[in-house]
């Protein structure tokens, strides 16, 4: 069976400069285009995406042109051509950042670490009741908050599924397996990066994650 291998860049945008991004051969002149249409700051960010994405897919897969991408349902990208790893985007406050699988689907949630009001009531609102006995034990209320809803978050991206799902699924922790009724296939992974809270799910089982 082939290996599922899961590479992740994520940057922070202040450190990036869009002029240098634009100039890359690895962006098309359509995505240059198509940023142009964007304010000054949403176009940094939708560029660096497509940068960080085309260096992947440059240094792992030998592709040296990010190929054209379309969007499907909710919202969510993947390359127009079917035989094109499957990808997922994902960006908080001043950090993005870019996952891609070698087979099967992938979902990417990241968030930048910043305090959050009123947990508890968010936590009813959308966590099972597992999840927020789970979380009540935990010692750190904040970490363990933005784990869960970065999992959930990866995991509704992975099928293209809107917030309003997040009722129609559960996470068993502290194992993360997952139970939803739109799906089956739920391979989770998290981490802290820096300051960024990071999580993947996938459809397939996950082999090895590269995270830079």
């Amino acid at each position: 069976m082939q290996q599922n291998f899961i590479f992740i860049q994520s940057a922070n945008l202040n450190e990036l400069s869009l002029d240098s991004m634009l100039r890359s051969s690895l962006l098309s002149p359509q995505v240059v285009k198509q940023a142009e249409t964007f304010s000054l700051n949403k176009q940094k960010q939708f560029i660096a995406c497509r940068y960080l994405l085309a260096e992947l897919l440059n240094e792992h897969f030998s592709i040296t042109a990010l190929p054209n991408i379309k969007t499907i349902e909710n919202g969510r990208p993947q390359f127009e051509k079917s035989n094109l790893p499957d990808f997922n985007i994902s960006h908080s406050g001043d950090f993005v950042a870019v996952a891609i699988t070698t087979i099967g689907k992938i979902g990417l949630d990241i968030e930048f670490d910043r305090p959050r009001k009123n947990i508890a009531a968010i936590a009813k609102q959308f966590f099972s009741e597992q999840e927020n006995n789970w979380l009540s034990q935990q010692k750190d209320t904040l970490a363990a908050f933005w784990k869960l809803w970065t999992l959930r978050e990866s995991a509704l991206k992975l099928y293209g599924k809107g917030v309003w799902q997040m009722r129609e699924m559960a996470i068993m922790m502290p194992e993360q397996q997952v139970n939803a009724k739109f799906a089956t296939g739920f391979y989770l992974h998290h981490q802290k990066v820096e300051q960024i809270y990071l999580s993947i799910c996938c459809d397939l089982p996950i082999y090895s994650i590269l995270v830079n």
